[in-house]
């Protein structure tokens, strides 16, 4: 079998891995599925794929593939970032399985570096510091990542709700004994001004604050710091 079609067959089987991992969540991502959703005998896949865990890496690349910024990549800094970040965010809610697989070390795959060569290289037209590059790079991603994990959070506790989930999108119901003596004995004031009465508190599924507004402060503090390096 030539290199090219070891190749697409192999991207066939982790398309349909992320086509199962999108439906079902990636537990559901097995050698037998794969091969009962390509149609092939059960070892198949082993033909093309070592382990699960290679497949999890390969699956992994081809999300970062969708992170990628076509060419050319905007001059400005700024709208540069902006772009990443939107494309990230993207990518995650896309295939938010993603976001539950980070407890193993990943290995480096080519569009996963394709996607660090890109930022890089943003980095380096602010010339700033080697420390100062990595340490913005990875407030955008950890930013990026963050409201996404919130988001799927959300989403879950909503869902774990039932029909009625939205009328508690700001609250899970009565306080327990503690926090309903510590209302009462005036320890938590503004929390009982935000409730505007004891029986409720809006502590329960975390609203949408809504992504741009944060990457946007977010991007002020960073230009902020390297503007010195920039007029």
């Amino acid at each position: 079998m030539s290199v090219e079609s070891t190749r697409g067959r192999r991207q066939e089987i982790v398309a349909a891995a992320i086509r199962i991992a999108d439906a079902e969540g990636v537990d559901a991502v097995s050698m037998r599925r794969l091969a009962d959703e390509l149609g092939v005998a059960t070892m198949t896949p082993y033909t093309h794929v070592e382990s699960k865990d290679e497949l999890i890496d390969l699956m992994r690349d081809a999300v970062a593939a969708e992170m990628l910024l076509p060419e050319p990549i905007p001059d400005d800094w700024r709208e540069a970032l902006r772009a990443i970040a939107f494309k990230t965010k993207g990518a995650l809610e896309a295939h938010p399985w993603s976001l539950d697989i980070g407890s193993r070390r990943p290995r480096a795959r080519i569009n996963r570096l394709r996607h660090i060569e890109q930022s890089v290289g943003i980095m380096v037209r602010l010339e700033v510091a080697p420390q100062t590059g990595r340490a913005i790079l990875m407030s955008i991603d950890d930013y990026v990542i963050g409201y996404c994990l919130r988001q799927r959070l959300r989403q879950r506790m909503l869902a774990s709700l039932g029909p009625e989930g939205k009328e508690a999108l700001h609250s899970l119901g009565d306080p327990d004994p503690e926090v309903a003596a510590a209302l009462e004995a005036g320890e938590l004031p503004l929390i009982k001004k935000i409730t505007g009465r004891r029986g409720n508190h809006p502590f329960g599924v975390p609203p949408d604050s809504g992504f741009e507004p944060g990457l946007e402060w977010l991007l002020d503090g960073i230009e902020a710091t390297v503007r010195p390096t920039t007029t």
